[in-house]
């Protein structure tokens, strides 16, 4: 009710200029002309500001012909003005009355519009939801499974068989890695839940290969300055721990595997760079029915989860192929949170 009040203001308001505008013409008929267009224009203006209901517009619309139409009668009756001068009010009318189409055309095209967006809302919130709860509920059963195949290969005797429980406990594991990616990837998508602090790019670069350096043979290149951004540090550390899974899968030992980050004007940029086979590469057969990797394809989870990280940062994530070999991932972060995204620490659950 208390939002109703200032259009209740306004249209009275506006209702007060009309009726005053047609008492001056008693004073000043000179302003006929002037008056008459005011009246008219105004009665827009406020349509537009207001969007009136049908039966508000019609009755609106009624008194204003009536009234304009009198006023100008009189006039012509007194030889003031012509008499297809009267034809002015229809045609006002009709001018007003397109206006009014447009008008409701538009809000009928906006609230289409709002209707596709909140559904697209809604959608989404059930994808990250099935994601997250899939993820949480996938993992106890195969935490389940894993310890019943490690107790069951323990018991068995010969060596074929207990490489055959390796096979499961293996695939296990990799089913319980995807379903830490999906967790990821279903928070990733929530940057008000993002932890923000100020974060060192270069300092984050040198754990990460310092971390990854011991478990693949690679020739690994460094160029981190000090650059501070300020963002959740352990999803840029998941999304820059994707990006160099992914050049690690694609390249074989003796390869290059390059991170670099600097600072620009307004942004800052970390990059993954490899000597490996490249993207379109990684889609090649070799004639062994497999992509000439140093590991099997992966899920594709990787570059989705830095994607979503980088977005959820404000920034941008660029992959870039050039054959013959190669690839280079660019991640862009621009220096603060994106409006709205940042949230308190103590706020977090």
């Amino acid at each position: 009710m208390p939002a109703e009040r200032p259009g209740r203001l306004v249209f009275a308001g506006w209702v007060l200029f009309a009726g005053c505008s047609q008492l001056l013409l008693l004073v000043e008929p000179a302003l006929e002309t002037v008056v008459f267009h005011l009246v008219w224009i105004s009665m827009s203006i406020v349509y537009g500001l207001q969007n009136w209901s049908a039966r508000r517009t019609s009755a609106v619309l009624a008194a204003v012909t009536l009234v304009t139409g009198a006023a100008l009668g009189r006039f012509i009756a007194q030889g003031r003005a012509e008499w297809d001068e009267l034809a002015e009010v229809p045609l006002m009318a009709l001018v007003f009355l397109s206006m009014v189409w447009h008008v409701r055309r538009r809000a009928a095209a906006l609230a289409q519009t709002r209707e596709l967006v909140e559904r697209e809302r809604r959608a989404q919130e059930v994808k990250e939801l099935f994601v997250r709860n899939c993820s949480h509920e996938m993992r106890t059963p195969i935490t389940v499974a894993r310890c019943y195949a490690e107790m069951v290969r323990d018991e068995l005797s010969t060596p074929e068989s207990r490489d055959d429980l390796d096979v499961v406990v293996d695939e296990l594991d990799k089913l319980g890695g995807l379903a830490g990616r999906l967790l990821v990837l279903a928070d990733a998508y929530e940057p008000a839940m993002f932890e923000w602090a100020p974060v060192d790019l270069g300092a984050l670069l040198r754990r990460t290969v310092q971390r990854w350096r011991p478990a693949s043979h690679r020739d690994w290149l460094l160029d981190a300055p000090s650059v501070l951004v300020e963002g959740d540090e352990s999803r840029l550390e998941a999304a820059l721990d994707a990006l160099v899974e992914n050049a690690v899968k694609f390249t074989v030992d003796g390869d290059t595997v390059a991170l670099r980050c600097r600072a620009t004007r307004d942004s800052a940029v970390v990059e993954v760079e490899d000597t490996g086979i490249g993207f379109a590469g990684s889609r090649a057969d070799d004639g062994s029915g497999r992509p000439r990797s140093s590991g099997r394809p992966g899920t594709g989870l990787g570059l989705a989860i830095a994607r979503a990280v980088v977005e959820g940062h404000g920034g941008a994530l660029t992959v870039v192929s050039e054959p013959p070999a190669g690839a280079l991932l660019r991640m862009t972060l621009p220096p603060h949170p994106p409006a709205g995204g940042r949230r308190e620490p103590s706020d977090a659950l």
